[in-house]
Protein backbone atom coordinates (compact mmCIF):
# COMPACT_ATOMS: atom_id res chain seq x y z
CA UNK A 1 0.00 0.00 0.00
CA UNK A 2 3.01 2.45 0.58
CA UNK A 3 4.74 1.63 -2.22
CA UNK A 4 1.78 2.62 -3.99
CA UNK A 5 0.55 5.57 -2.63
CA UNK A 6 3.94 6.68 -3.16
CA UNK A 7 4.39 6.02 -6.70
CA UNK A 8 0.79 7.66 -7.64
CA UNK A 9 1.26 10.81 -5.49
CA UNK A 10 4.83 11.10 -7.53
CA UNK A 11 3.51 10.70 -10.84
CA UNK A 12 0.52 13.00 -10.03
CA UNK A 13 3.03 15.49 -8.91
CA UNK A 14 4.81 14.98 -11.92
CA UNK A 15 1.63 15.76 -14.39
CA UNK A 16 0.62 18.69 -12.44
CA UNK A 17 4.40 20.08 -12.38
CA UNK A 18 4.67 19.45 -16.54
CA UNK A 19 1.32 20.96 -16.90
CA UNK A 20 1.76 23.96 -14.86
CA UNK A 21 5.06 24.47 -16.70
CA UNK A 22 3.32 24.00 -19.93
CA UNK A 23 0.56 26.29 -19.28
CA UNK A 24 2.53 28.90 -18.30
CA UNK A 25 5.07 28.54 -21.30
CA UNK A 26 2.19 28.92 -23.26
CA UNK A 27 0.37 31.76 -21.43
CA UNK A 28 3.68 33.74 -21.75
CA UNK A 29 4.74 32.86 -25.44
CA UNK A 30 1.01 33.45 -26.92
CA UNK A 31 0.35 36.63 -25.05
CA UNK A 32 1.18 39.09 -27.79
CA UNK A 33 -1.04 37.07 -30.13
CA UNK A 34 -4.09 35.96 -27.89
CA UNK A 35 -3.93 38.04 -24.66
CA UNK A 36 -2.84 36.97 -21.75
CA UNK A 37 -5.20 34.18 -20.42
CA UNK A 38 -6.21 34.19 -16.52
CA UNK A 39 -7.29 30.56 -16.81
CA UNK A 40 -3.82 29.81 -17.90
CA UNK A 41 -1.55 31.74 -15.07
CA UNK A 42 -4.56 30.58 -12.26
CA UNK A 43 -3.37 26.86 -13.39
CA UNK A 44 -0.19 27.53 -13.04
CA UNK A 45 0.17 28.65 -9.96
CA UNK A 46 -2.09 26.08 -9.44
CA UNK A 47 -0.10 23.39 -10.53
CA UNK A 48 3.17 25.18 -8.63
CA UNK A 49 1.79 24.11 -5.19
CA UNK A 50 -0.07 20.91 -5.88
CA UNK A 51 2.46 19.46 -7.87
CA UNK A 52 5.22 19.65 -5.43
CA UNK A 53 3.08 18.97 -2.68
CA UNK A 54 2.07 15.36 -4.42
CA UNK A 55 5.94 15.15 -5.03
CA UNK A 56 6.79 15.91 -1.28
CA UNK A 57 4.21 14.00 -0.33
CA UNK A 58 4.90 10.44 -2.08
CA UNK A 59 8.78 10.04 -1.50
CA UNK A 60 8.14 10.67 1.88
CA UNK A 61 5.92 7.73 1.69
CA UNK A 62 8.66 5.92 0.02
CA UNK A 63 10.96 6.49 2.72
CA UNK A 64 8.63 4.50 5.59
CA UNK A 65 6.00 7.34 6.21
CA UNK A 66 3.08 5.95 7.83
CA UNK A 67 0.02 5.61 5.68
CA UNK A 68 -3.74 4.99 5.93
CA UNK A 69 -6.21 3.01 4.17
CA UNK A 70 -8.25 6.53 3.33
CA UNK A 71 -4.92 7.74 1.55
CA UNK A 72 -4.55 4.73 -0.29
CA UNK A 73 -8.30 4.95 -1.50
CA UNK A 74 -8.02 8.78 -2.48
CA UNK A 75 -4.51 7.88 -4.42
CA UNK A 76 -6.73 5.15 -6.09
CA UNK A 77 -9.96 7.29 -7.21
CA UNK A 78 -6.94 10.60 -7.93
CA UNK A 79 -5.35 8.95 -10.26
CA UNK A 80 -7.14 8.39 -13.23
CA UNK A 81 -8.43 11.85 -14.40
CA UNK A 82 -5.33 13.47 -13.84
CA UNK A 83 -3.34 10.90 -16.22
CA UNK A 84 -6.63 10.82 -18.60
CA UNK A 85 -6.09 14.82 -18.81
CA UNK A 86 -1.80 14.33 -18.52
CA UNK A 87 -2.07 12.16 -21.87
CA UNK A 88 -4.66 14.49 -23.34
CA UNK A 89 -2.41 17.38 -23.40
CA UNK A 90 0.87 15.57 -24.11
CA UNK A 91 -1.02 14.40 -27.28
CA UNK A 92 -1.84 17.94 -28.09
CA UNK A 93 1.47 18.75 -27.42
CA UNK A 94 3.03 16.32 -30.33
CA UNK A 95 0.05 17.87 -32.37
CA UNK A 96 -2.21 14.71 -32.05
CA UNK A 97 -6.10 14.81 -31.78
CA UNK A 98 -5.88 15.82 -28.09
CA UNK A 99 -9.73 15.23 -26.50
CA UNK A 100 -12.41 13.23 -27.59
CA UNK A 101 -16.24 13.69 -27.70
CA UNK A 102 -18.06 11.09 -25.11
CA UNK A 103 -21.51 10.50 -25.64
CA UNK A 104 -22.27 8.97 -22.91
CA UNK A 105 -25.67 9.13 -21.45
CA UNK A 106 -26.72 11.38 -18.56
CA UNK A 107 -27.89 8.94 -16.35
CA UNK A 108 -24.42 6.89 -16.29
CA UNK A 109 -23.02 10.03 -15.50
CA UNK A 110 -24.72 10.48 -12.42
CA UNK A 111 -24.42 6.91 -11.46
CA UNK A 112 -21.01 7.64 -12.12
CA UNK A 113 -21.07 10.95 -9.18
CA UNK A 114 -23.29 9.21 -7.16
CA UNK A 115 -20.70 6.36 -6.47
CA UNK A 116 -17.90 9.17 -6.19
CA UNK A 117 -20.08 11.04 -3.83
CA UNK A 118 -20.85 8.04 -1.27
CA UNK A 119 -17.50 6.70 -1.74
CA UNK A 120 -15.94 10.29 -0.89
CA UNK A 121 -18.05 10.14 2.44
CA UNK A 122 -17.40 6.92 3.37
CA UNK A 123 -13.84 7.71 3.36
CA UNK A 124 -14.13 11.06 4.77
CA UNK A 125 -16.09 9.30 7.87
CA UNK A 126 -13.51 6.02 7.86
CA UNK A 127 -10.69 9.40 8.72
CA UNK A 128 -12.30 11.56 11.02
CA UNK A 129 -13.62 7.99 13.16
CA UNK A 130 -9.63 6.72 12.98
CA UNK A 131 -8.36 6.88 16.87
CA UNK A 132 -5.24 9.01 17.38
CA UNK A 133 -2.15 7.27 16.67
CA UNK A 134 -0.02 8.72 19.34
CA UNK A 135 -2.02 7.67 22.68
CA UNK A 136 -4.22 4.77 23.81
CA UNK A 137 -7.76 5.65 22.89
CA UNK A 138 -9.39 3.44 25.34
CA UNK A 139 -7.69 4.79 28.03
CA UNK A 140 -7.90 8.18 27.21
CA UNK A 141 -12.18 7.62 27.24
CA UNK A 142 -11.86 5.25 30.47
CA UNK A 143 -9.86 6.81 32.73
CA UNK A 144 -9.08 10.40 33.93
CA UNK A 145 -5.52 10.11 34.13
CA UNK A 146 -5.53 9.55 30.53
CA UNK A 147 -7.75 12.40 29.47
CA UNK A 148 -5.34 14.52 31.86
CA UNK A 149 -2.50 12.91 29.21
CA UNK A 150 -3.94 13.68 26.38
CA UNK A 151 -2.40 16.02 23.96
CA UNK A 152 -4.36 19.47 24.45
CA UNK A 153 -7.22 20.18 21.32
CA UNK A 154 -6.69 16.73 19.79
CA UNK A 155 -8.82 13.97 21.67
CA UNK A 156 -10.34 13.25 18.87
CA UNK A 157 -6.82 12.48 17.03
CA UNK A 158 -6.98 15.29 15.86
CA UNK A 159 -5.12 18.71 16.12
CA UNK A 160 -8.07 21.48 15.06
CA UNK A 161 -5.33 24.13 15.78
CA UNK A 162 -3.18 23.33 12.86
CA UNK A 163 -1.86 25.24 10.64
CA UNK A 164 -1.95 22.42 8.10
CA UNK A 165 -5.42 21.18 8.52
CA UNK A 166 -6.51 24.75 8.02
CA UNK A 167 -4.92 25.23 5.03
CA UNK A 168 -5.84 21.62 3.51
CA UNK A 169 -9.01 22.35 4.57
CA UNK A 170 -9.22 25.75 2.43
CA UNK A 171 -7.75 24.73 -0.44
CA UNK A 172 -10.17 21.36 -0.34
CA UNK A 173 -13.31 23.79 -0.62
CA UNK A 174 -11.85 26.27 -2.94
CA UNK A 175 -11.06 23.37 -5.59
CA UNK A 176 -14.06 21.89 -4.69
CA UNK A 177 -15.48 24.70 -6.15
CA UNK A 178 -13.82 25.04 -9.44
CA UNK A 179 -14.18 21.32 -9.86
CA UNK A 180 -17.91 22.14 -9.62
CA UNK A 181 -17.89 25.49 -12.01
CA UNK A 182 -15.93 22.69 -15.00
CA UNK A 183 -18.38 20.38 -14.11
CA UNK A 184 -21.31 22.85 -14.71
CA UNK A 185 -19.43 23.83 -17.73
CA UNK A 186 -19.47 20.19 -19.07
CA UNK A 187 -23.28 20.21 -18.26
CA UNK A 188 -23.81 23.16 -20.62
CA UNK A 189 -21.99 21.72 -22.93
CA UNK A 190 -24.16 18.08 -23.20
CA UNK A 191 -27.44 19.58 -23.00
CA UNK A 192 -26.47 22.67 -25.90
CA UNK A 193 -24.62 20.39 -28.01
CA UNK A 194 -25.20 16.82 -27.38
CA UNK A 195 -22.20 15.32 -26.31
CA UNK A 196 -19.15 15.64 -23.33
CA UNK A 197 -15.85 16.83 -23.71
CA UNK A 198 -13.16 13.94 -22.59
CA UNK A 199 -10.44 17.02 -21.78
CA UNK A 200 -13.55 18.69 -19.89
CA UNK A 201 -14.58 15.87 -17.83
CA UNK A 202 -11.32 14.63 -16.77
CA UNK A 203 -9.99 18.91 -15.80
CA UNK A 204 -13.05 18.78 -13.75
CA UNK A 205 -12.70 15.65 -12.10
CA UNK A 206 -8.82 16.38 -10.80
CA UNK A 207 -10.19 19.29 -9.18
CA UNK A 208 -13.15 16.89 -7.35
CA UNK A 209 -10.74 14.14 -6.65
CA UNK A 210 -7.51 16.92 -5.70
CA UNK A 211 -10.02 18.66 -3.28
CA UNK A 212 -11.24 15.31 -1.71
CA UNK A 213 -6.96 14.40 -1.43
CA UNK A 214 -6.54 17.22 0.41
CA UNK A 215 -9.64 17.08 3.20
CA UNK A 216 -8.57 13.17 3.80
CA UNK A 217 -4.83 14.42 4.13
CA UNK A 218 -5.95 17.40 6.54
CA UNK A 219 -7.38 15.05 8.82
CA UNK A 220 -5.08 12.54 8.59
CA UNK A 221 -3.00 12.60 11.95
CA UNK A 222 0.40 11.35 10.37
CA UNK A 223 -0.02 14.31 7.85
CA UNK A 224 3.49 15.26 6.78
CA UNK A 225 5.15 18.77 7.78
CA UNK A 226 7.10 19.58 4.15
CA UNK A 227 4.20 19.72 2.31
CA UNK A 228 3.01 22.89 4.69
CA UNK A 229 4.75 25.42 2.68
CA UNK A 230 3.12 24.03 -0.58
CA UNK A 231 -0.41 24.21 1.19
CA UNK A 232 0.44 27.55 2.39
CA UNK A 233 1.56 28.81 -1.57
CA UNK A 234 -1.79 26.72 -2.32
CA UNK A 235 -4.58 29.13 -0.48
CA UNK A 236 -3.67 32.43 -2.48
CA UNK A 237 -3.05 30.47 -5.69
CA UNK A 238 -6.79 28.83 -5.16
CA UNK A 239 -8.32 32.18 -4.90
CA UNK A 240 -7.28 33.35 -7.81
CA UNK A 241 -8.14 30.29 -9.85
CA UNK A 242 -11.65 29.76 -8.12
CA UNK A 243 -11.78 34.06 -9.17
CA UNK A 244 -10.67 33.46 -12.79
CA UNK A 245 -13.03 29.88 -13.42
CA UNK A 246 -16.15 31.95 -11.78
CA UNK A 247 -15.20 34.85 -14.46
CA UNK A 248 -14.58 32.45 -17.09
CA UNK A 249 -17.63 30.65 -16.17
CA UNK A 250 -19.98 33.78 -16.23
CA UNK A 251 -18.82 34.92 -19.63
CA UNK A 252 -17.46 38.22 -17.58
CA UNK A 253 -13.74 38.25 -18.75
CA UNK A 254 -12.39 37.36 -22.64
CA UNK A 255 -9.84 34.75 -22.09
CA UNK A 256 -8.55 32.22 -24.48
CA UNK A 257 -11.75 30.24 -24.52
CA UNK A 258 -13.74 33.24 -26.48
CA UNK A 259 -10.65 34.43 -28.62
CA UNK A 260 -11.06 33.34 -32.29
CA UNK A 261 -8.23 30.81 -33.51
CA UNK A 262 -7.37 29.76 -36.92
CA UNK A 263 -4.74 26.90 -37.50
CA UNK A 264 -1.96 26.61 -35.00
CA UNK A 265 -1.12 28.93 -32.46
CA UNK A 266 2.38 29.95 -33.40
CA UNK A 267 4.19 33.01 -34.55
CA UNK A 268 2.70 33.61 -38.28
CA UNK A 269 5.91 33.37 -40.69
CA UNK A 270 5.04 36.41 -42.73
CA UNK A 271 2.04 38.47 -42.49
CA UNK A 272 -1.00 37.95 -44.31
CA UNK A 273 -1.19 40.65 -47.00
CA UNK A 274 -4.87 42.63 -45.98
CA UNK A 275 -2.65 42.54 -42.64
CA UNK A 276 -0.53 46.33 -42.97
CA UNK A 277 0.59 48.81 -45.70
CA UNK A 278 2.79 47.22 -48.76
CA UNK A 279 2.46 46.32 -52.35
CA UNK A 280 0.55 43.29 -51.73
CA UNK A 281 -1.88 44.93 -49.51
CA UNK A 282 -2.57 47.61 -52.19
CA UNK A 283 -2.72 45.73 -54.74
CA UNK A 284 -5.43 43.65 -53.03
CA UNK A 285 -7.33 47.19 -52.08
CA UNK A 286 -7.27 48.26 -55.22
Amino acid sequence: MSLFIGIANILLGLAYSGLGTLSAWETFSLHRYRGWSRFGIGFSLMAASCGPHHLVHGWHVLHGAAVTGPMFAASVIGLPAGMIFSLLRIETLLGGRGDRTLTVSPQRVILLASAFAVTAGALATWTLARPPAAFSWPQVLCTTSGLAAAPPGQLSGIDFGSLALMANLFVAVTYGMVGWYLSDTQVRRRITGGAWSLSGVSLAGVFITCAFMHLIHAFTIEAHGPTLLFDLLGIPASIYFLWTVKQVHNDSVVDWNRRPLIGVAATPERSSPWSGPGPLAGSRNS
